[in-house]
């Protein structure tokens, strides 16, 4: 009788044990995630934090960067990459021996609660929307991982002095925008950002990034509010910019310091003013489309063409003056004051010193003698105006080389 209720029992274990297990196995064309999932999701809200209100959610974030690029114009740096968010989810944790021994699946983000991480100094209004549309990872400790490709683009204030040999400092902040740190604490365990060029980048090239968090609290609210702020210092990539802008600054130059060696009487230095004027104006089209027209300090390279522009123009003055003293017929002898530069140190220096006194002993004493001489005299100090000028406008163009390098 023993016997006989033993095994009754023993059968009666092993048919409820066979109920539990197919109770607990999926049905159908169903597999361990999809009974995972109707499970996890079955009351489950994704407009709501999943975490009682006096808890906090930690999340952590990375980033990784893979291009960037700077909008002159409008003084918006674009940054493209990827942003890793980790964060648990209270909701969304499981036995993995319940499912099949299911540790993680993957599931699309319209459905699981996210944190509404928004950049703030976003450049695009009220468009928010940084992130892709890729999966969450879920893992049966409630954690979960998403890291969507993302674009931020971020107002920056552009220093454009040293242009196209500038530096450029801009920063990212995110946060979210409406939980303070009592609800969501954001950190990273990045020192520095990850930077992947997936795209080669002839433009800009990145020197520096560095993160900061912040936590402030504004006039709005009590409670303080925390940010990742990042710091991206970019450099401009300026080969081409040295043969298109640089290189001809320096054959200006030159040209504009050798009107003054040209013979005074010689009218093709107004023409070859003309044509250096020609050309820097040129340059200052090029200029007014290539950069902004911004407030502030210009780029040093715009402030040293408009200013050749000025000395071309006063150089044209000073060839118009010595033409008329070497062309016209003086009745008159050079001032005196002038005429002691002339035969003096100055004189002497530049190498228009009174070299014809020799030739002036020879000629028979007459009227004409002294018209001529009083010619020569004038010729002189025209070739006095231009080698004064000619060292005056090396000085100004060394300084400014000098300036801008430095």
């Amino acid at each position: 009788m023993r016997v006989s209720l033993l095994i009754v029992c023993l059968i009666v274990h092993c048919y409820a044990d066979d109920a539990s297990s197919n109770s607990i196995k999926p049905s159908g064309s169903q597999t361990w995630i999809d009974k995972l999932k109707n499970d996890l999701f079955v009351n489950y809200d994704r407009n709501l934090r999943p975490a009682e209100y006096y808890n906090v959610t930690n999340l952590d974030i990375g980033l990784t960067i893979w291009h960037v690029d700077i909008d002159e114009e409008k003084s918006i740096l674009s940054l493209y990459g990827w942003v890793k968010m980790t964060w648990n989810d209270d909701k969304l944790k499981w036995n993995p021996s319940d499912y099949g021994n299911v540790e993680q699946f993957r599931y699309t983000p319209e459905n699981v609660w996210k944190p509404d991480v928004v950049l703030y100094n976003n450049a695009r209004g009220a468009d928010n929307l940084h992130y892709g549309n890729t999966n969450v990872i879920i893992y049966n400790s409630g954690k979960v991982l998403w890291v969507p490709p993302t674009d931020f683009h971020s107002f920056c204030e552009l220093n454009l002095r040293f242009w196209p040999f500038d530096y450029q400092r801009c920063f990212l902040k995110i946060g979210s925008w409406t939980y303070d740190e009592l609800h969501l604490n954001m950190t990273t365990t990045e020192v520095n950002p990850e930077i992947l060029w997936l795209v080669p980048n002839h433009k800009w090239s990145i020197r520096k990034v560095t993160v900061e968090r912040h936590v402030k609290k504004y006039e709005c609210c009590k409670e303080p509010y925390v940010d990742i702020q990042y710091n991206v210092t970019l450099q401009r990539h300026s080969a081409t910019h040295k043969a298109i802008v640089v290189s001809p600054a320096f054959v200006i130059m030159l040209m504009a310091l050798s009107v003054f060696w040209l013979p005074p009487q010689c009218g093709e230095k107004i023409v070859l003013n003309g044509i250096i004027a020609l050309i820097i104006t040129i340059f200052l089209i090029y200029f007014a489309q290539q950069l902004p027209a911004m407030s502030g300090n210009p780029p040093l390279i715009v402030t040293f063409y408009s200013t050749t522009f000025y000395l071309v123009a006063i150089s044209t003055i000073l060839s118009v003056i010595a033409l008329r003293m070497t062309r016209n017929k003086h009745c008159r002898a050079v001032p005196r004051p002038l005429k002691g530069q002339l035969d003096g140190c100055l004189g002497s220096v530049l190498g228009v010193g009174n070299t014809s006194q020799l030739d002036d002993e020879k000629e028979t004493v007459g009227e004409e003698v002294s018209v001529n001489s009083k010619q020569r005299d004038w010729c002189r100090l025209a070739t006095l105006l231009d080698r004064l000028a000619f060292v005056v406008y090396l000085i100004v163009f060394v300084a400014s080389i000098i300036y801008f390098t430095l």
